[in-house]
C-alpha cells in the first residue's frame, strides 16, 4: 500500500475510489457489454450491495426518462418543451397521488384532467377562478406549472414502503407563443427598413434599426420562454421535495408578533 494512502477511507474518498476502479475496470477489454439481472445481483453481492438497494436502483433506471434532443427551428431557438424530474419518496402510490393532486391543484393553479390508477394528469385552471387566483397570490411566486400544457405524475411502487415518483411538465403553447412574439419582432423589423427606405433614410440606419428591433423582439422572446422553463422545472423538483421533506412552514402577516 502507498505511504501517503490513509488505512481506513473516508466517505468521500471511498467513493473516488469506487468511481475510478469502476472507470478502470470499464476500460479493461474482459467486461461484458450486457448483464441479465441476476448476473447482475451477483455483481452486488460481492461488492457488498444489499438486493434491496439493488432492487431500489434498478426501478429509479427503467423509470429513468432521456428525453431526445429536439429537432426543429423551435428547439434550437427556444429550447425543448419537456421537462422531466423524479425521486423516490415514502408512501404509496395512491397516497402519494393523492397528495400531489392536493398540492398542484393549491400551489399551482391546476386542475385535474384524466386519472388512471398509477397516473394523473393536471392542466391550467383557467376561468374566472383560475384569475382570481393568479391576482390574489401575494407572495411573488406566481404559479409556474399553470403556463404548461399539461402536468402528468407517475408512480410506481418500490422497496419499503416507498414509490418512484416521475412528474413531467410540457411547454409547448408557451413555446410557440414564444416563436410567434418572435415572428413579429421580425416583421416589424423588416417593416420599419422598408419604410426608412421609402423616407429616403440612409439604408445603413434603416437596416439598423430593423435589424436591431428585430433582435431584441428575438432575445426578449426566447429570454421569456426559458425563464418560464426555468420556472417550471424548478416547480417540478419543489413539488417533489414537498412530498419528500413535507411542506415548510407558511409565514404570515403575523409571523413573529
Amino acid at each position: 500500500m502507498p505511504e501517503n494512502l490513509p488505512a481506513v477511507l473516508h466517505r468521500a474518498a471511498l467513493e473516488r475510489v469506487l468511481l475510478r476502479a469502476a472507470e478502470l475496470q470499464a476500460a479493461s477489454a474482459d467486461v461484458p457489454e450486457t448483464l441479465t439481472e441476476a448476473e447482475l445481483s451477483a455483481v452486488a453481492a460481492e461488492v457488498g450491495i444489499t438486493p434491496v438497494a439493488l432492487r431500489q436502483a434498478l426501478l429509479e433506471e427503467r423509470m429513468r426518462v432521456v428525453l431526445p434532443d429536439e429537432q426543429g427551428v423551435l428547439a434550437t431557438l427556444a429550447g425543448p418543451a419537456t421537462f422531466v424530474a423524479s425521486r423516490v419518496v415514502a408512501g404509496t402510490p395512491k397516497d402519494i397521488l393523492a397528495r400531489m393532486d392536493g398540492d398542484l391543484q393549491g400551489e399551482e393553479n391546476l386542475k385535474e384532467r384524466r386519472r388512471f390508477p398509477d397516473r394523473v394528469v393536471w392542466g391550467p385552471r383557467g376561468g374566472f377562478a383560475g384569475a382570481i387566483r393568479e391576482l390574489t397570490r401575494l407572495d411573488g411566486r406566481g404559479f409556474p406549472l399553470a403556463r404548461a400544457d399539461e402536468v402528468s405524475a407517475v408512480v410506481v411502487p418500490a422497496e419499503g414502503g416507498r414509490s418512484h415518483v416521475r412528474i413531467e411538465a410540457t411547454l409547448h403553447g408557451r413555446r410557440v407563443s414564444a416563436a410567434q412574439a418572435a415572428a413579429v419582432g421580425l416583421i416589424s423589423g423588416s417593416v420599419l427598413t422598408a419604410v426608412g427606405v421609402a423616407l429616403s433614410v440612409m439604408l445603413p440606419v434603416a437596416i439598423g434599426i430593423g435589424a436591431s428591433v428585430a433582435a431584441l423582439a428575438l432575445w426578449m422572446a426566447r429570454s421569456n420562454y426559458r425563464r418560464d422553463a426555468r420556472f417550471a422545472q424548478l416547480a417540478i423538483e419543489q413539488t417533489l421535495d414537498r412530498l419528500e421533506f413535507g411542506e415548510p412552514k407558511r409565514r404570515t402577516l403575523f409571523s413573529g408578533l
